[in-house]
């Protein structure tokens, strides 16, 4: 008797799948636009490959295009989740966000602020944490369109350059935002059209091409190409980089930063906190144009010199820039909160995007050239 009720049991527990999904009912979406059109009006677009039009060698285009990889649709509604409901209206297959890794916010999306659009997408159970966020000067949904040459779906392209350069996860923007003392930095991705060789073809790639600074979730402005370096100084993203810094009018060197490492320290003076930013690099050269023998130590620390004066020239720009909007994309008032807790709470935390500006702020650079592929010694015959 206890054998019966046993297997009674196993039946119920063991039916089978009654909720499954089978895969030909799903549009597997792996980027997502968005974009603001008008008041009160917002744009979703989705990027779904199309398995089908991939194997056979078919260049890559965009918009559901014939023999394209790829499908792009996109859906208007008041808010995100309206805009979502109004695209799944078109697809005979329903929308699956479990495989997307790229989030594209439009300019005027992310000048309108898009905190909440981003919360919103968290609340579907199949978004990941990981997904990469990036920001354009124009149209999401443009950079959806892209037909890159070296792969077939324009989101692998973008997740690839953004993984390179250790790009902002989705988790990034939400810690920056809820952190007190600072301020989220996003890259920005550009389309640029290219031509191959003698083919009139022209197609959309695209260019990581600088940051857009936040003031909460607000976009404030992007930055131009000093700034962006002195950003990925800050934020310590030029490890595995490739970087040039100039001796003269027409002497480069070019270097490959190993690694790097920027720590924030401060004192409290009269009051008022101070800032020292110590940014350590270590590089190799690349190319000596100047031809300088760096084994000889009046011209190794002449590249050095040069390099440390151009590194602190970019960090001090985009710290000038941003604290004086109020900016505190460095995170020094994150460091305050771990550090000062109590004069934090008590003094600094309800003023601070007032007293940003008049922050004294040292930036020191020591730089280091290990080892160099050129010394510049010049070979006589």
């Amino acid at each position: 008797m206890c054998k019966i009720f046993m297997l009674f049991l196993c039946v119920l527990v063991l039916s089978g799948c009654w909720d499954r999904s089978e895969v030909n009912d799903v549009a597997f979406v792996i980027a997502t636009g968005f974009d603001k059109v008008e008041e009160n009006k917002f744009q979703v677009s989705v990027q779904v490959p199309l398995p089908g039009a991939m194997g056979d060698g078919a260049s890559g285009g965009g918009g559901g295009t014939s023999g394209g990889p790829y499908y792009v649709d996109s859906g208007i509604g008041r808010n995100v989740r309206e805009s979502n409901d109004d695209l799944q209206k078109r697809m005979s297959r329903e929308l699956y966000f479990g495989h997307r890794r790229v989030l594209v916010f439009g300019e005027k999306m992310a000048r309108g602020g898009f905190q909440k659009s981003l919360e919103v997408v968290l609340e579907q159970p199949q978004s990941r944490l990981s997904s990469y966020v990036l920001l354009t000067d124009g149209e999401a949904l443009k950079i959806l369109n892209g037909t890159p040459h070296l792969e077939q779906l324009p989101a692998e392209a973008i997740r690839e350059m953004a993984k390179s350069m250790n790009a902002i996860t989705v988790k990034d923007v939400l810690n920056d935002l809820e952190r007190h003392g600072k301020d989220p930095v996003i890259p920005k991705v550009d389309v640029v059209e290219t031509q191959n060789g003698d083919s009139k073809d022209k197609k959309d790639e695209f260019k990581l091409n600088g940051f857009g600074i936040l003031k909460h979730d607000h976009l404030k402005f992007f930055t131009n190409k000093q700034e962006t370096s002195g950003a990925m100084w800050l934020l310590e993203k030029f490890p595995g980089s490739n970087y040039t810094f100039s001796l003269g009018e027409k002497d480069e060197i070019n270097v490959y930063i190993n690694n790097q490492r920027t720590q924030i320290n401060s004192k409290v003076i009269d009051g008022m906190p101070t800032f020292t930013i110590n940014i350590k690099v270590n590089a190799h050269t690349v190319q000596n144009e100047p031809k300088l023998d760096l084994e000889k130590q009046e011209e190794y620390k002449l590249a050095t010199g040069k390099m440390e004066e151009q590194i602190k020239a970019e960090v001090t720009e985009i710290l000038e820039h941003s604290t004086s909007e109020g900016i505190d994309m460095a995170g020094l008032g994150w460091h305050l909160f771990r550090h000062e807790i109590f004069l934090w709470e008590e003094k600094w935390k309800d003023n601070w995007e007032k007293l940003l500006p008049d922050l004294k702020i040292d930036v020191k650079v020591n730089a280091e050239i290990e080892r160099t592929i050129n010394s510049g010694i010049n070979i006589k015959e």
